[in-house]
């Protein structure tokens, strides 16, 4: 980053990402002392007239009307003979494209999470009159804690004569595969056309996939745990656009009744799809899983045992997800019943392959967060299982850093739990071993 601290921004030398029509730059705010995140609009200057060049500086103080949680806040406009930029909130994260890289389909609560909030960005924008245009993984992050989700990367609003200049000069606009119709077509767009996007991203978040070219294929199958009724919400998006979704509020209110389960509990348990049950577990917390009659929570648990068994791959993600909503509903079990979940979500949350991808963070974190919260029988189970699990690791240097933090962080948990009045030393040893794992890989790869 530039050392001339007498300047109020400086930027880093290398771009932070490439946006649109412009580079985004990470730099800092020396008055304020912030960071702040740069995007810089100089190649379309060259493009335009002076009318036109007053356009895009209106078109940018309009950006800057848009206040919104799940909006970086637009600080400050530059806009000179030779320079236009457009200084914002600096998000940290990731984005959704890295998650999905990185972890494939994302579990259907998160989903629903992250797109209500890029949903209510868009109607806050909408309702301005400003439209994306690029709705994308790319343009989504993910806040370190995994509990809001920012639409970055507005641009400016181009008419159609001027889009179609900027692109024939090898400016795009938009993201082939997320335009809608419309949009490739070069025609006018409108809120439509950001749904359609936003329905394009949801179905590859959910899926870990982009939509087969030519050819829908159900989420509902793709991923067992993703209930039919969000395949109707990315359909509706992907109509043609007089019969697609009219408002990005609409997209809200059909994404949250798509997750509530209708019927009652013992209807879906005898009758219902895997879709169902997990909708329903969802639904009910431990104490209140405890409280279910017992040949309930025995035949939830046969049927957990039974998609375990099974090994399928197209059941990869939905038995991870049972187990993450079982490992933590179940805290309250015997040590036959929790036995029946503890083994398997380890398994499952370290060793398994996710479409290539080694492990299921997911349901790390939900095996980390079940060793806080478990007592009785079920804690001892957990633990007696985590010591198993890491007593069976031959060679733990040579599993991957995210590996050796994930069983580190769960030993911690379990360690800490008021719960843990026996057993104490054995976890202390596998926490022991797994430290030492660490540091000499460390060592290894030259870090001190």
């Amino acid at each position: 980053m530039d050392d001339d601290s007498h300047k109020r921004f400086v930027f880093a030398s290398k771009p932070h990402g490439e946006g649109g029509f412009g580079r985004v730059i990470k730099g800092r705010d020396n008055i304020l002392e912030r960071d702040i995140a740069v995007k810089i609009l100089n190649p379309i200057l060259s493009r335009f007239d002076a009318d036109e060049r007053e356009r895009f500086r209106r078109e940018a103080r309009t950006l800057a009307q848009l206040s919104h949680p799940n909006i970086p806040a637009v600080y400050d406009i530059v806009f000179g003979p030779d320079e236009f930029l457009i200084v914002f909130q600096f998000v940290a994260g990731r984005t959704l494209r890295t998650v999905l890289d990185e972890e494939g389909a994302v579990d259907v609560p998160k989903v629903q999470l992250w797109f209500h909030q890029v949903a209510s960005a868009l109607e806050h924008a909408h309702n301005l009159g400003i439209f994306h245009r690029d709705v994308k993984p790319e343009n989504i992050i993910v806040t370190p804690d995994g509990d809001s989700a920012y639409l970055v990367d507005w641009g400016i609003a181009l008419s159609v004569q001027e889009a179609k200049r900027l692109t024939s000069t090898g400016l795009w606009i938009g993201t082939p595969g997320y335009m809608s119709p419309e949009q490739q077509a070069g025609a006018e767009v409108d809120a439509r056309s950001d749904l359609y996007s936003l329905g394009v991203t949801l179905y590859e978040a959910l899926s870990g996939k982009a939509i087969p070219q030519g050819q829908y294929q159900e989420l509902s199958i793709i991923n067992q745990a993703v209930p039919p009724s969000m395949d109707a919400l990315v359909r509706a998006c992907l109509e043609s656009k007089e019969r697609r979704l009219v408002s990005a509020r609409s997209f809200a209110i059909k994404l949250a009744t798509a997750l509530i389960s209708t019927r009652p509990l013992s209807e879906v348990l005898s009758h219902g799809r895997l879709q169902e049950i997990a909708l329903a577990l969802r639904e009910i917390k431990p104490e209140e899983f405890m409280r279910l009659p017992d040949g309930q929570r025995a035949l939830i648990l046969v049927k957990l045992g039974d998609i375990v068994a099974q090994d399928e791959p197209n059941l990869l993600y939905a038995t991870a997800e049972f187990l993450e909503l079982m490992i933590l509903r179940g805290v309250r079990l015997d040590e036959e019943g929790y036995e029946q979940i503890a083994a398997p979500a380890l398994i499952r949350a370290f060793d398994y392959e996710y479409d290539g991808r080694q492990g299921r963070p997911s349901l790390q974190e939900a095996i980390e967060a079940a060793a806080g919260l478990t007592d009785g029988a079920a804690y001892s189970v957990l633990a007696r299982e985590v010591v198993n699990f890491v007593a069976k690791q031959t060679s733990l240097i040579q599993k991957p850093g995210w590996y050796l933090q994930g069983l580190r962080q769960i030993l911690q948990a379990l360690l800490a739990n008021p719960a843990c009045i026996s057993g104490a030393r054995e976890l202390a040893d596998a926490l022991r071993k797994v430290n030492s794992a660490q540091k000499q890989k460390a060592i290894s790869q030259g870090f001190r």
